[in-house]
């Protein structure tokens, strides 16, 4: 009943979603695709969809003053697959991964709604975050589930590279590997390589991090999402080479365990 998709930007939740769409759309009376934006109040989104679903079913033209239906009536009378893109856009900046804005809060009881209530529909929610109610465990006795995307494998990963001009590069898997296999990322850096004529080789000997401009835009948007706490944490990461502990953590940080856990939970719900 209800499907939550979540990544990093550009990792490909969206692409992923319309190719899902197209195999699975005849198993549905009604397929319904709404980005998420700032106007998108539940009680404006309800509206729409009931509307949708009122004109769709042309009414007898006789009847006067006749009472739409609340949503969850069309859900159950219909077999529906509605699609929210950019669900992030519900969530507060700032806090930690999930929080709704104050006037996106009703939208808790929505997906309350389609995961409690009888229907035959389903919600597939796509985003850099999902609402904090939603599990990242696969629980079987419950009608939620949850994919978190990570990036491609080496195989697919040199395609993209092939495919920008960058099929001649040795050890093409150091480079997918430092990318995380995210297409985005990877379509911007071998862009950059290509248009400066760079030796992509010498870059992995040296360790370089290249951050095309397109690609800091990218990776700012979301590091401006998170919290204080969020970003001291992975300020202390991003000084180390190693992988670190808890402890270390705590240390350095100078981070109560609770927080840190809480923080180190909402960076992983964000794939940071």
């Amino acid at each position: 009943r209800l499907i939550t998709l979540t990544g990093i930007s550009g990792i490909g939740k969206t692409s992923l979603a319309v190719q899902l769409v197209q195999q699975i759309k005849d198993e549905f009376e009604y397929v319904i695709w709404c980005s998420i934006n700032t106007s998108h109040t539940l009680d404006e989104f309800e509206h729409k969809l009931i509307q949708f679903f009122s004109q769709s079913e042309k009414p007898d033209l006789s009847a006067t003053n006749q009472k739409r239906l609340p949503l969850i009536k069309y859900l159950q009378k219909h077999r529906c697959l509605i699609v929210l893109d950019d669900v992030h856009n519900l969530f507060c900046s700032g806090e930690l991964a999930g929080k709704y804005k104050p006037e996106y809060e009703e939208y808790r009881s929505l997906f309350k709604q389609i995961e409690k209530l009888s229907h035959q529909s389903c919600f597939l929610l796509i985003g850099w975050e999902q609402p904090r109610e939603v599990t990242q465990f696969k629980n079987p006795n419950t009608p939620i589930r949850t994919l978190q995307l990570a990036g491609l494998d080496i195989a697919a990963g040199w395609e993209i590279l092939r495919d920008c001009g960058l099929e001649e590069i040795d050890n093409y898997s150091a480079l997918i590997h430092r990318y995380q296999g995210n297409p985005l990322w990877l379509k911007s850096v071998a862009t950059l390589i290509q248009e400066l004529g760079i030796d992509a080789t010498e870059l992995l000997i040296d360790d370089t991090i290249l951050l095309p401009e397109d690609l800091k835009d990218v990776l700012e948007q979301q590091y401006d999402r998170t919290s204080e706490l969020e970003q001291q944490i992975m300020s202390v990461l991003a000084k180390e080479n190693q992988p670190v502990n808890l402890a270390k953590l705590l240390e350095k940080g100078q981070i109560s365990s609770s927080d840190l856990l809480n923080a180190l939970q909402s960076l992983s719900r964000r794939c940071l």
